[in-house]
């Protein structure tokens, strides 16, 4: 048994959570990944100063520079242009978005010719499947550039198979247009 840092009440040495003011007890320290006190100022493995700041994590600027950036496509337009053709520019929107993930990542990691054929051949029911990759795909890339990490498969998913696509569509659209300004007013 050991005291909690905050509260001062017994607790077992094991539990990273106090179950008595329910304040997480441990850290992970920046340098050596150990796990210490949370109310430590050095770390005791490396000695390491907890109390400084880390250094935020830099988006690689090689990759921020020499990749292609997609069209920003604003949701509201999207989404009023969607209702209008009865979905086929959702239908040209989708394969844009799978063309410019490609191109962005400099690889084929997707199929946006094949997944929409297969919407088609499906009578739509592959789009429950494109609103898992996509979003996937999308996220994969975010974290691959050292960007924050974000979940879109699940909301767009449960917005697919619940029969609102067009959410998990827009969504993804939104997250894309985020993603493409990251990358236009990122310094060269």
């Amino acid at each position: 048994m050991r005291l909690c840092p905050f509260c001062q009440q017994e607790i077992p040495e094991a539990a990273k959570v106090c179950k008595f003011c329910s304040k997480t007890v441990v850290k992970r320290c920046s340098a050596c990944n150990e796990e210490v006190v949370a109310t430590a100022i050095k770390c005791r493995f490396c000695h390491a100063d907890l109390a400084a700041k880390p250094d935020p994590i830099p988006v690689k600027a090689s990759i921020v520079r020499d990749t292609p950036c997609g069209e920003r496509r604003e949701v509201v337009m999207t989404l009023v242009l969607m209702f209008l053709t009865c979905g086929i520019y959702g239908l040209v929107v989708m394969y844009k978005m799978g063309d410019e993930i490609n191109r962005h990542l400099g690889r084929n990691e997707l199929n946006p010719g094949m997944d929409l054929l297969l919407v088609f051949l499906t009578c739509g029911f592959w789009s429950w499947y494109v609103m898992y990759r996509y979003p996937k795909a999308l996220q994969d890339m975010i974290m691959e550039e050292g960007g924050p990490s974000t979940d879109l498969v699940l909301p767009c998913m449960l917005f697919a198979f619940f029969g609102m696509g067009i959410v998990s569509f827009l969504i993804l659209q939104g997250e894309l247009n985020k993603h493409w300004e990251l990358h236009q007013s990122s310094p060269a």
